[in-house]
């Protein structure tokens, strides 16, 4: 089980603080970063979401399946399309996960480092842990290279090691999935890696 496990994560691009707060609002937040202004962002999305946008980067609680990724994706499309007005985006909402080694986003965009989950989704490793830290790659986005944002990754790593350590001393596990529609949580025992399910 260990293996099938991670950390969901967020990146949100945003002008309307309000907008922000009312989507955030009823979603499981465990850390969430303080707002960033990135001039490298303006001209792409701002033609689209307007001047002055900024960006903040979160963790949920508790866990996702790895393999939920591509409906991850799917539930963050949903979700800019009911924030949009006149189909233009008021949030841009970039999901994935953060475990041990890496961290992975989702995109409906392809592009070289990327690999192809199904129904137009793709994945991409923004980051590999190396000699202590989180390293960017030749492709990772610039905002994913400054410092902060990858400190602040890499002490949402350290809640997701140390929730499997809960797990492994009998914690019950909180995994959040994930349809078109909705987001909803369930509980489940550990069960290591390797053990068979008894079938009756």
């Amino acid at each position: 089980m260990k293996e099938a496990l991670a950390k969901a994560i967020m990146s949100l691009l945003y002008k309307k603080r309000e907008l922000l707060q009312e989507f955030l609002l009823n979603l499981p937040v465990e850390r969430l970063s303080e707002p960033f202004y990135f001039q490298s962002l303006q001209r792409y999305y701002g033609r689209e979401m307007g001047e002055g946008l900024f960006k903040v980067f979160l963790s949920f609680r508790g866990f996702m399946r790895r393999e939920e990724l591509k409906e991850f994706k799917k539930w963050a499309l949903e979700k800019e399309r009911l924030f949009s007005v006149e189909g233009k985006r008021g949030l841009n909402i970039d999901p994935g996960y953060v475990e041990e080694s890496h961290l992975i986003l989702a995109s409906s965009k392809r592009r070289g480092g990327r690999f192809y989950l199904g129904e137009g989704i793709y994945a991409e490793i923004e980051y590999l842990y190396v000699y202590g830290a989180f390293r960017p790659l030749y492709w990772t986005y610039g905002d994913y290279r400054d410092i902060r944002v990858r400190e602040f990754f890499e002490r949402v790593r350290e809640d997701f090691l140390k929730d499997l350590k809960l797990a492994r001393e009998g914690k019950e596990l909180v995994v959040y999935r994930f349809t078109k529609y909705e987001l909803y949580q369930s509980i489940e025992p550990w069960r290591p890696v390797g053990e068979e399910e008894v079938k009756s």
